[in-house]
């Protein structure tokens, strides 16, 4: 769930900082100030947040393993 949540700020990110482009003359500015320091916001917490779930589940994923790998080799018979 941490990797989705990191990948939709990442695409929040990019259309913030797309749309504080986009904006015509009058507003820019404005714009400007608001959308680019935003996108930066959305960036920072979406590779946290990727990172972290980068570090979480393939720790628990390679634990699963074991555990999944450590009973069947205590469940099958022995000659």
């Amino acid at each position: 769930m941490k990797l989705v949540s990191g990948a939709i700020l990442f695409l929040a990110a990019e259309q913030s900082y797309a749309h504080a482009h986009l904006v015509q003359f009058p507003n820019h500015d404005v714009a400007s100030r608001v959308l680019v320091p935003g996108s930066l916001v959305l960036l920072v917490l979406a590779i946290v947040m990727f990172v972290w779930g980068l570090l979480t589940e393939a720790r628990s994923s390679n634990g699963s393993c074991r555990r999944t790998a450590d009973s069947a080799t205590a469940q099958a018979p022995q000659p």
